[in-house]
């Protein structure tokens, strides 16, 4: 699985060709640094390392009196990497939303049928895990375990049950389309 930043990176490149400046316009341009830090620096490193592992071919390209630059495109490896990595995003849970706002921001990469299901075998993670937690919220009152730690656990209870409610409805409007 790819990291969060090479996700992001690749799945931009996939759209079209781009450079390492044109790289960090879409960045501001998709809001992408509104809700995940990616500083102009790292960009460039991740490009290297995309580059080093074949994900990414670059080519250099001079246009009348401009520096040369180099123009990212995706390779087959990583577009399977990148597309595998959506996928994952997607179906799997975590505390922290931002894989899973990586999945939805690239989902139209994936057949329609298929970001369905992912979508529907999330919704089913996050219904255990709900049922998981509230069962140890239980246990834990039973336990006369501190009550802030009680209370940290609903907190961790409160997110799976909004990021249920988001799939779900995530879920309902893809139906619709």
């Amino acid at each position: 699985m790819l990291s969060k930043i090479m996700t992001i990176l690749l799945g931009i490149i996939e759209q079209q060709p781009v450079n390492a400046y044109e790289l960090n316009k879409w960045l501001s341009t998709m809001h992408v640094r509104d809700w995940y830090p990616i500083a102009g620096s790292t960009v460039y490193a991740t490009l290297k390392t995309a580059e080093k592992k074949g994900f990414i071919i670059g080519n250099t390209e001079k246009s009348g009196n401009m520096p040369e630059k180099t123009v990212y495109s995706i390779t087959e490896s990583g577009k399977l990497r990148f597309v595998e990595t959506i996928k994952s995003f997607l179906i799997d849970f975590e505390y922290d939303i931002t894989p899973f706002s990586i999945g939805m921001f690239f989902i139209q990469e994936i057949e329609s049928k298929e970001a369905i299901f992912l979508l529907e075998k999330r919704i089913e993670r996050l219904k255990k895990y709900n049922e998981e937690v509230a069962l140890q919220i239980d246990k834990m009152t039973n336990n006369k375990v501190p009550k802030l730690f009680i209370l940290n656990t609903k907190q961790n209870l409160y997110i799976v049950q909004a990021q249920l409610k988001g799939a779900v409805d995530i879920l309902a409007e893809m139906k619709k389309m």
